[in-house]
């Protein structure tokens, strides 16, 4: 059997398992990207007349390690071994990595990551020790502070006591359940030093694993890792290289090119996503058809906003009097289009966020913070100050996104905000009563507030 504790390229893996499979796999990162990887092994090990008896796939948090490796040790009911497929295993995860887990729960459901997000909050309440029952009955907002260190490694504040009880509903809609967990490390090394598992392969995939754990450490000694993670900003958007790297791959696999200028278009509308912007990259090569190029008028009309990054990037192109990234931002909108009502809605909200973000400046944070304030000391330090009412009013976002809504806040004066709500309001029932054109009276409304930043 392969014995490494490097972690070689997905071609090599397929390569080696057609002449050598490894008694085990362990994949993490992006769930497309490595249960694509699983499914390709898969198909590399398994013929596809066989797979109906010698291909046994199993959810993580539902099932205990020790009935997979259960299984593992039947022979297959033609002979020979088996290949056995288990998605987020919980014993990967360490009671250590709590504040790590729940951090990535609640930037995954606040980017719509909703099943990422709710597998999370049961991972973490396995890690808790709690029950099925535990976990039905609980208030969140009630949680004590040693309670409530216990299941995401700090108190719970309000508003994310309010997103764990929509993400709890959301679990018990899914049919999504509480798995036990222990550490199974042991029963793990003893499967694999007694060889009792014969020819049958074992492959893990999950979004993420800590490499301290004992397990994971014997999984790269005795198998095949891969790490397939997308970098992240602190934001949970992905790094300008990923979604770069995210595009040469699509390009290479149907021999397309692109060129800067639809390279930025991506970059503005790639969200926080890979699965979502492959399956977008995916759509708009297949559009370009025939086409060796892929051009700016291809991506406005095919590609979807994934993480509507937009309304962010223009409301603090506002903040910053920059007239010129801003009708960039208000032309590029129309062109995909982007409904004028629900586009001013979404900028009156913008701004609303905007003037709560100042009444927090002007009020609870009056003294500390500075152009120089950084996000360690503001979340360390400025975080825990910030009332939960004032919190809601930002709309009880993530620490580092509710960081830079006092940033772009802090360019802009309450006065001017305060006359963007008027003037958009304005503008609401002038597109609902009058024959008038949304993109000239957006503009001016951009010229007007942006062009002049002095004026009350």
């Amino acid at each position: 059997m392969a014995e490494t504790a490097k972690r070689p390229s997905p071609k090599t893996i397929l390569r080696d398992a057609r002449k050598d499979p490894a008694p085990v796999y362990l994949f993490t990162g992006e769930p497309y990207q490595t249960e694509a990887l699983a499914r390709r092994l898969i198909d590399a090990l398994v013929p596809a007349e066989k797979r109906s008896v010698s291909l046994e796939t199993y959810e993580g948090r539902n099932t205990p390690l020790a009935s997979v490796l259960d299984s593992c040790r039947t022979i297959g009911l033609f002979g020979g071994g088996k290949v056995l497929w288990m998605r987020e295993p919980a014993f990967l995860a360490s009671s250590e990595k709590r504040s790590d887990i729940s951090a990535a729960m609640f930037g995954a459901w606040a980017a719509d990551r909703r099943k990422q997000a709710v597998e999370k909050l049961l991972l973490l309440a396995a890690l808790a020790g709690w029950s099925q029952e535990d976990f039905d009955a609980v208030k969140f907002s009630q949680l004590n502070k040693t309670r409530s260190k216990a299941l995401i490694g700090r108190e719970i504040d309000g508003d994310e006591a309010g997103t764990l009880e929509k993400m709890r509903t959301h679990a018990g809609e899914a049919g999504l359940t509480v798995a036990s967990h222990k550490d199974e490390s042991g029963q793990f090394q003893d499967f694999i030093d007694s060889g009792t598992g014969g020819d049958s392969v074992l492959i893990f995939t999950s979004e993420s694993a800590d490499r301290r754990t004992r397990i994971f450490k014997y999984i790269q000694k005795h198998g095949i890792t891969a790490d397939l993670k997308v970098d992240r900003e602190r934001s949970g958007a992905m790094t300008p290289d990923a979604v770069q790297a995210l595009i040469d791959e699509s390009l290479a696999k149907h021999a397309k090119r692109m060129g800067p200028s639809a390279r930025k278009i991506v970059l503005k509308r790639a969200g926080g996503d890979p699965g979502q912007l492959n399956s977008e990259l995916e759509k708009l090569c297949l559009f370009a058809a025939e086409k060796e190029t892929i051009e700016d008028e291809d991506v406005r009309i095919i590609m979807r906003d994934l993480g509507e990054s937009w309304i962010f990037d223009f409301t603090r192109a506002l903040a910053q009097h920059d007239v010129t990234e801003s009708l960039y931002l208000m032309r590029g909108l129309f062109a995909q289009g982007e409904p004028p009502l629900r586009l001013l809605a979404m900028i009156a909200r913008e701004v609303r966020i905007l003037l709560a973000a100042r009444e927090i400046l002007s009020t609870t944070l009056a003294r500390v913070w500075s152009d120089r304030t950084t996000f360690n000391r503001f979340r360390d330090q400025m975080l825990p100050q910030i009332p939960d009412e004032q919190k809601h009013a930002v709309g009880g976002t993530h620490p580092y996104v509710l960081y830079l809504a006092l940033q772009n806040a802090a360019r802009t004066t309450t006065p001017r905000l305060r006359r963007a709500l008027l003037d958009l309001h304005e503008l609401d029932i002038a597109f609902k009563s009058t024959r008038t054109d949304p993109q000239i009276r957006l503009e001016a409304f951009v010229l007007d507030l942006v062009g002049h930043p002095d004026r009350p």
